[in-house]
């Protein structure tokens, strides 16, 4: 029987769909090897080697995958309001005009959040790099910078914890929002390795679709799961409230009419090829 390699990236929103498989709640026709792994920026790294047959990368690393992984439909998360749409932290008065001068922290280089960022400021003063979201708020406080906020409820958890005010300048939403004409905006999306073949492929889509439709029946069961996975992963000792605001989110991102989704991510490719900042994406290899 084929094993499948699956990193789950354990961050409360992205892990929900995968737990009810993980746990044993929902069966699966093919044997699945699962393993967390604690970054956005570590996934997009083994996914780039190819490490790992199903993961959830940033949407704007596709473009260097395109050639080797399928996107599985009904799995891209992707904004479409001010809730989850990044918004622009910094913990002084500044305005949008000033932004561009202040040191800038992110969570990766292949991140959907810094290929924003390039796609709608010219530069920063200097980036920062740092790639556990929640360590993200300390370089911010540190640095006196600004942070593209991924999960905002979880920045504003950790920021309160410190007892630090914290300025929302913009988001990455209400700057897309304006350029696509309102389109859902791609933030990550799981992908499956098309080495596995097409029949494979297919079952693990199924199984997985199966987790992520008990996962938000059954949100009961999830959030303790939720918890005691980022506890140990992560070492983030995170409010229930937090770890359910966060899922809520998510799953909205991870429930947007795929037609709509489709054409966000087009729109998305097209419009980094053209600034540069991403290479060219030839087509959308959906499974």
């Amino acid at each position: 029987m084929v094993s499948i390699r699956v990193g789950a990236l354990a961050d409360s929103g992205d892990l929900y769909p995968f737990i009810p498989l993980i746990k044993g709640w929902v069966k699966s026709d093919i044997d699945i090897d699962f393993e967390f792994v604690p970054t956005v920026q570590e996934v997009n790294d083994r996914i780039v080697k190819k490490e790992l047959d199903v993961s959830v990368p940033s949407a704007a690393l596709y473009p260097y995958i395109q050639n080797d992984y399928y996107i599985l439909e009904n799995a891209v998360a992707s904004a479409t309001d001010g809730i989850t749409g990044m918004p622009v932290l910094s913990i002084s008065d500044i305005d949008k005009e000033d932004i561009q001068n202040k040191n800038l922290v992110v969570h990766g280089m292949n991140t959907t959040a810094f290929t924003l960022y390039k796609l709608f400021f010219p530069r920063y003063k200097k980036l920062i790099v740092v790639h556990r979201v929640l360590d993200e708020v300390n370089e911010l406080v540190k640095n006196d910078g600004v942070m593209v906020a991924v999960h905002e409820l979880k920045a504003m958890y950790q920021l309160k914890k410190l007892g630090i005010n914290v300025n929302r300048i913009i988001s990455m939403w209400d700057l897309w929002k304006n350029a696509s004409n309102n389109m859902p905006m791609p933030m990550g999306m799981v992908v499956i390795s098309s080495s596995m073949g097409h029949e494979n492929a297919m079952k693990f889509k199924e199984a997985y679709l199966k987790s992520k439709k008990y996962a938000e029946a059954h949100m009961n069961e999830v959030i303790p799961e939720d918890v005691k996975i980022m506890r140990d992963v992560q070492n983030a000792d995170l409010d229930e409230s937090v770890i359910k605001g966060t899922i809520g989110a998510d799953i909205s991102e991870y429930n947007v009419n795929l037609d709509d989704v489709k054409s966000g991510l087009k729109f998305f490719y097209n419009f980094a090829a053209e600034k540069n900042v991403l290479p060219k994406v030839s087509s959308l290899n959906f499974i």
